[in-house]
């Protein structure tokens, strides 16, 4: 998975795909588009999307704060193409435990969607806090990003084995972490991200080559996961 909003170019997004050999990548919008801005940012990933169907996936986001509306947003977002669900517990002002939170997973669960999180900014993201949520919702996939972040390392699989819908994305961390949720929660439960533009695209594809698995397993963290979570609709 990566993050793009206006930037970095579109253009700039596929040559840097083609050079490291991906063949797709999830977008979604960033910064203030995830604030407040939320249907601009949506409407400029339908576009990329629409412009580069066979290499985007398209998230929306949607603010919680913003009750009812948030909801009809994402429902107009999922039936115009996107496939998911990004929320920042951060910068969008809330807690993951917060009853804020739950109109809106109730409606990606009528939907049949994933939701990526951005975890490990205290005090609204944190690993348990996004378990306690998932045990709430077995029906929903869930992505862990950025493992909790280094802040909150070791509680990403200790929180993770207490939900079985939360998947592991695996940006912004160090190779030990990403090996260490591998050996003991397996290929399938871990999803590849580049968080692009703020991280690189080559590095974080090489802290996942580097960790030793077979070519079964590389194929589920690369892609097969992720894919696997956007066919159950």
């Amino acid at each position: 998975m990566g993050a793009a909003g206006e930037e970095p170019a579109r253009s700039e997004l596929l040559s840097e795909m083609d050079a490291r050999g991906v063949d797709r990548a999830v977008i979604c919008p960033t910064e203030r588009y995830i604030a407040v801005y939320n249907r601009e940012g949506n409407d400029y990933i339908m576009e990329a999307v629409r412009s580069h169907p066979r290499r985007f996936i398209g998230f929306a986001t949607v603010n919680p704060w913003y009750g009812d509306g948030a909801i009809e947003e994402l429902e107009r977002s999922i039936r115009s193409g996107l496939k998911g669900l990004k929320l920042h517990p951060f910068l969008q002002g809330f807690h993951l435990t917060h009853e804020v939170a739950r109109p809106i997973v109730e409606a990606c669960a009528a939907l049949g969607i994933p939701v990526y999180v951005h975890t490990g900014t205290p005090i609204s993201s944190m690993p348990f806090q996004l378990a306690e949520l998932a045990r709430g919702f077995p029906e929903v996939p869930f992505i862990m990003g950025h493992m909790g972040h280094s802040d909150f390392w070791r509680d990403t699989v200790p929180a993770a084995s207490r939900s079985e819908n939360i998947y592991l994305e695996t940006s912004l961390v160090a190779v030990s972490l990403i090996r260490n949720a591998f050996e003991r929660l397996g290929a399938g439960r871990l999803i590849f991200g580049s968080d692009v533009p703020r991280s690189s695209l080559a590095c974080e594809l090489e802290k996942v080559r580097a960790i030793e698995m077979s070519e079964e397993e590389r194929r589920k963290v690369f892609g097969e996961n992720l894919l696997s979570l956007l066919d159950r609709r």
